[in-house]
């Protein structure tokens, strides 16, 4: 499970990435981190400390090297990985049976938008996979499970056969938009423009690419 093309962090080389995710300013938003249960703890505690009193306003990942002297992940010599407001993240821990690593454990640590879409704000998060769009079915599962989100934090009524029309129309803009991460990928969808949705939506029933059937 600890192969050597985990990503090390380099302000905590006791613990390794396995998948990790930025938005375009680098910014958290998914880290999948192993270790021992007392280094998570301290990397945690870290995050919502000043720098001068220790703290990480953030990390390094440095690309792990396999046996063949290659490293799995195409990365800088470092990725940057900025933490922000911390306040905005969660985590969930769990941690493995004893074994001749010791007491090792797995941290998830992301954006509370992944599991509590901000609806006032009308914003969410949604984690894939990077093999979950690898065939048809999977990317197809992928578009309709980013619609009903959308649908969910729209304050508009939107039909389900106006998934593609709208979705193209809301990625043009950006409202959805994709990240893709090291071994996790995401679309963050952002309507909180509610005019401007108002707007597309009615220039795109006008038009007629939208119809009640």
């Amino acid at each position: 499970m600890f192969e050597s093309h985990l990503m090390q962090v380099d302000e905590a080389p006791e613990l390794f990435a396995d998948a990790v995710l930025v938005d375009a300013a680098d910014n958290l938003l998914f880290l999948s981190l192993w270790g021992h249960d007392t280094a998570l703890q301290e990397f945690l505690a870290r995050l919502s400390l000043p720098v001068h009193e220790g703290g990480l306003d953030s990390f390094f990942l440095c690309p792990g090297i396999s046996e063949n002297g290659l490293s799995k992940y195409k990365l800088p010599s470092r990725k940057l990985v900025q933490i922000g407001d911390a306040d905005r993240l969660d985590h969930y821990s769990g941690r493995m049976p004893t074994n001749i690593f010791g007491d090792m454990a797995h941290l998830w640590l992301f954006n509370r938008l992944v599991t509590e879409p901000d609806l006032a704000n009308r914003r969410t998060i949604a984690l894939f996979k990077p093999d979950e769009v690898s065939t048809e079915a999977g990317r197809e599962a992928v578009h309709s499970r980013i619609w009903q989100l959308t649908k969910a934090i729209c304050h508009l009524p939107l039909l389900d056969h106006w998934i593609n029309p709208v979705t193209e129309a809301f990625r043009s803009r950006d409202w959805i938009k994709d990240f893709d991460g090291i071994g996790i990928h995401a679309a963050m969808i952002d309507l909180n423009l509610g005019e401007e949705v108002e707007t597309v939506i009615t220039g795109l029933v006008k038009d007629g690419s939208l119809t009640l059937a």
